[in-house]
């Protein structure tokens, strides 16, 4: 059984909320209720981020109107919001938790930001120890509670070169978040799982070099695997796949060396994931390749709870 320990969540109180605006669901439901505008992106490091563009968190905001904004890898030190106390960012999300790395000073770590028009909706926000052995103490996972739904913020560890992490991310890792996952459900509320899952879990999802890449860390035939058992067991749909259809082919990840951004070859390596039966209410789902700042961009999902 795992346990949650309680994360510290500073709650702005003195700014004014703009109204979210309105959403139209793509089926014919007439609810007049916003969509939930859930935003993941791993950073490659916050403090570098904002060192470089300081707004890029405010644009990225603004342009998705995020209601919930997730990060990973944000390589923060112990003392988490402490290490970015110097730039001042995101004023319209004072609800905001930080999970970082134990095990190693600026590695890994998760981040969760939650918009003030949220904060009567938001219950916690807390660190999950997930029974996951080594990974518990690297900052991995984040769990926001809303009277709606659950949002679940992770960073799936990287099997590695040499593959040398790989039996531990499918044996202990894999069957850990899953876990937590199944336990969130049994609540009777919808789960949002999102962040940087470090796989490319279909064909397309993959720029090319397959048979050559399916011996690489992202692209193992195990990883996949279990990517396919966790959606499977959990009746959750890849909200992406799932709003642009099968043959849409756009990426999330690219490598620094060789200028494979620009070459186009990338990897989707982030996913927001959801309830199955929320399908027919994905009012947008979508990944922003323009957005610069990491080796990630940022991806997204609209739709009502």
């Amino acid at each position: 059984m795992a346990t949650r320990r309680a994360v510290r969540a500073a709650v702005s109180t003195s700014r004014a909320v703009r109204g979210r605006s309105r959403a139209v669901r793509r089926a014919s439901a007439s609810s007049a209720s916003s969509a939930l505008s859930v935003v993941s992106w791993n950073v490659n490091g916050l403090r570098a981020l904002l060192k470089k563009a300081p707004d890029a968190l405010d644009a990225l905001a603004r342009k998705t109107q995020a209601d919930v904004l997730v990060l990973q890898e944000t390589k923060l030190g112990a003392n988490g919001e402490a290490d970015v106390a110097e730039v001042e960012f995101l004023r319209d999300y004072g609800a905001r938790a930080y999970a970082t790395s134990a095990a190693r000073k600026g590695y890994s770590g998760v981040a969760v930001f939650v918009r003030d028009a949220l904060k009567s909706d938001m219950r916690d926000v807390t660190q999950t120890t997930l029974d996951a052995g080594e990974f518990d103490v690297e900052g991995r996972t984040l769990t926001c509670e809303l009277d709606s739904c659950y949002v679940v913020n992770a960073y799936a560890p990287n099997s590695g070169d040499g593959l040398k992490r790989l039996e531990p991310r499918i044996d202990i890792w894999e069957r850990a978040i899953k876990a937590h996952i199944k336990r969130l459900e049994a609540t009777g509320k919808p789960v949002l799982y999102c962040g940087d899952m470090n796989v490319a879990h279909e064909e397309i999802d993959l720029w090319g070099n397959h048979a050559q890449n399916a011996k690489s860390a992202g692209y193992t035939p195990r990883e996949r695997a279990a990517m396919s058992e966790l959606l499977r067991d959990c009746d959750l749909v890849d909200t992406f796949r799932a709003f642009k259809g099968p043959n849409a082919r756009e990426f999330s990840y690219w490598s620094y060396r060789g200028g494979a951004r620009a070459a186009g070859k990338g990897w989707r390596l982030d996913y927001i994931l959801a309830p199955a039966k929320l399908s027919p209410n994905i009012v947008d789902a979508y990944i922003l390749p323009n957005v610069m700042g990491s080796d990630h961009a940022p991806v997204g999902v609209k739709l009502h709870l």
